[in-house]
């Protein structure tokens, strides 16, 4: 059986605020995480995950079956960057290069795959302890492995590839899972269907009358166990995980984690599992990571007045994303208050809690409390209270690990937030 492990390497911080407390295999994009993806092409592989160090007990209780940060180095392994979206095309460069010889492949200078035995596996399992930087792994391997530029490859550089990649993910998830047409939920007379070839419903899951389903313009996918009230209008290709409530609004090209409350109007967007966005408000080609809660009336603008490109501050700097439409990217337990307004670009730390009428600015640090231009530390211990209160309510359990990572985090990550 192959040796194959899904690592992170040292970009993970340019997917802040999402890889905050979880690596960046865990992102949700499409109908899954990135892990799912791989998995479902290497399940018949020895699996092993690596991941930053204070992620490690969480990430054992997350994936359980799997071994986390101990790499074997009896046999030869390969390695999977895990910012990388894997698909069949992909997948069958990795697998039908052939195995006799060490090899490395690249995509725009950064490490997609690697093929490793003997001393480069000991190098590669040395270089693991540290996250390895790209260069450096290309520099050391280059003499003794054989070297291949793939020509296209889905890797995420920064958080917002996420919300541009989204739609051809859904497509592409949407035609692995292969079951179009089949209405297994309960869908009352007058719900309307558009293209209900292109629609999936699982059973438990309940739709109300004066429900539309258009399908037209892409698939229509919706897991287990989720009700749909009334005057809801949902527009593919669109998923919706299992368990999750929504409540009326419009929405359309997005993704909705398992366990969410969503109503309102939501465009191009990506909500994390366990996030609500419960009442009126506009969210657009926008990402709420894990235990995000909008208050009611949040809204996101995901348009500059100048048509212009989108621009997003953060502890990298400011980048130029050369997006016309880019929204808010909110990281895990992130807070808003009621009529909270968020302009093009606005990049929310990790445990953030805001409220306020005015427009919060572009780039609020992790642990955040307050109104625009006048934010507070959020101390750790009403946080963690506040977070108890909050998963409770989802009958999930805050255990010691997640205490444990939610300090750690905000203690390890202090250096990037306090350079200048």
């Amino acid at each position: 059986m192959i040796n194959i492990c899904l690592y992170e390497d040292d970009k993970y911080h340019f997917l802040y605020p999402l890889t905050y407390v979880k690596p960046s295999y865990d992102l949700l994009i499409g109908f899954d995480t990135l892990f799912d993806k791989f998995k479902r092409f290497f399940n018949y592989a020895n699996i092993t995950l690596h991941c930053r160090a204070h992620l490690k007990p969480i990430e054992r209780l997350k994936h359980s079956e799997f071994a986390v940060n101990q790499i074997n180095t009896g046999a030869p392994c390969l390695f999977i960057n895990g910012r990388t979206i894997l698909t069949e095309q992909l997948f069958e460069i990795i697998t039908n290069f052939e195995q006799d010889r060490d090899f490395v492949l690249t995509h725009k200078g950064q490490v997609i795959a690697a093929y490793l035995s003997e001393k480069n596996l000991d190098f590669m399992k040395a270089s693991l302890e540290k996250t390895p930087n790209n260069q450096t792994l290309i520099q050391n391997l280059r003499n003794s492995c054989v070297f291949k530029e793939v020509d296209e490859a889905l890797i995420l550089n920064f958080a917002h590839d996420l919300i541009e990649l989204n739609e051809k993910m859904l497509l592409i998830d949407f035609n692995y899972r292969k079951q179009p047409g089949i209405i297994k939920g309960t869908i009352n007379p007058f719900t309307i269907i558009y293209n209900e070839n292109n629609v999936f419903v699982d059973k438990g899951t309940f739709i109300e009358d004066f429900v539309v389903l258009n399908a037209e313009q892409g698939p229509i996918y919706i897991e287990k166990n989720v009700y749909i009230e009334s005057g809801t209008r949902l527009e593919g290709p669109l998923f919706i995980g299992h368990d999750s409530k929504i409540l009326g609004g419009k929405i359309k090209t997005s993704t909705i984690g398992s366990h969410c409350k969503v109503s309102g109007e939501i465009s191009q967007s990506i909500f994390f599992n366990f996030s609500n966005k419960a009442h009126s408000g506009f969210v657009g080609h926008s990402c709420l990571g894990e235990w995000a809660n909008l208050g009611a009336g949040t809204t996101t603008s995901n348009l500059k007045n100048t048509y212009g490109p989108v621009k997003i501050d953060s502890h990298n700097g400011t980048i130029n994303t050369q997006k016309i439409f880019l929204g808010a990217i909110l990281g895990d337990h992130v807070k808003t208050g009621i009529g909270t307004l968020l302009t093009a670009g606005t990049n929310i730390g990790f445990g953030s809690n805001i409220y306020g009428p005015s427009i919060h600015d572009k780039f609020v640090l992790p642990f955040s409390w307050g109104e625009a231009n006048n934010y507070q530390p959020y101390q750790m211990d009403q946080f963690v209270k506040t977070a108890k209160r909050v998963m409770l309510r989802r009958n999930v359990k805050l255990r010691p690990e997640h205490t444990q990572l939610f300090e750690s985090s905000k203690q390890i990550n202090k250096p990037f937030y306090d350079a200048p």
